[in-house]
């Protein structure tokens, strides 16, 4: 996981870099000032952009009312998530004009176990709720996380990736 800084605005987003060779140039939109602009993986990798830890798992947003996928690591503790708004604190603050979306709607809490990252997700509580491969969370309802699950907060649903699980089965 790369991070890149818009030109414009400062703003700081996440891309998986696995995804292209060097040779490409890769197009980036804002998320922050919607500014397109180009930068190629040598430019990255020349101080534009840095390293992201996802040591503790990351989740990637896919569907939004922008229509672009945005990638965000995961830390020790709570990992509050929540719509980006001015003069709301977060840790996670996800790009969307979707007002079903609480400004602080669920938290994911990421402690070790075994050696390994182990990811909890609760609801914050929100008004439209916290669904977790498609089920919704009680109030005050801790459910485990697993590589690939699906969470959905409003209209936006993101994917969890936990390292070192991606090679485990998991049935439910």
């Amino acid at each position: 996981m790369k991070q890149v800084v818009c030109p414009k605005c400062g703003k700081t987003f996440a891309f998986d870099e696995s995804r292209y060779d060097a040779s490409c140039n890769i197009s980036f939109i804002c998320p922050g000032c919607r500014k397109r602009f180009v930068m190629s993986l040598d430019e990255i990798e020349a101080g534009k952009g840095s390293d992201l830890d996802s040591s503790y798992g990351y989740i990637t947003v896919l569907e939004n009312s922008f229509g672009y996928r945005q990638e965000f690591p995961l830390h020790p503790g709570d990992n509050l998530i929540g719509r980006a708004s001015r003069g709301t604190e977060v840790d996670i603050a996800i790009e969307t004009s979707d007002m079903s979306m609480d400004r602080r709607h669920c938290i994911i809490h990421v402690k070790e176990k075994g050696g390994r990252p182990q990811l909890t997700l609760r609801d914050n509580p929100s008004l439209t709720g916290t669904f977790l491969r498609n089920t919704l969370l009680g109030n005050r309802e801790r459910a485990l996380l697993h590589d690939g699950d699906v969470v959905s907060i409003g209209a936006a649903t993101f994917i969890v990736h936990i390292p070192g699980e991606e090679d485990d089965e998991y049935c439910e």
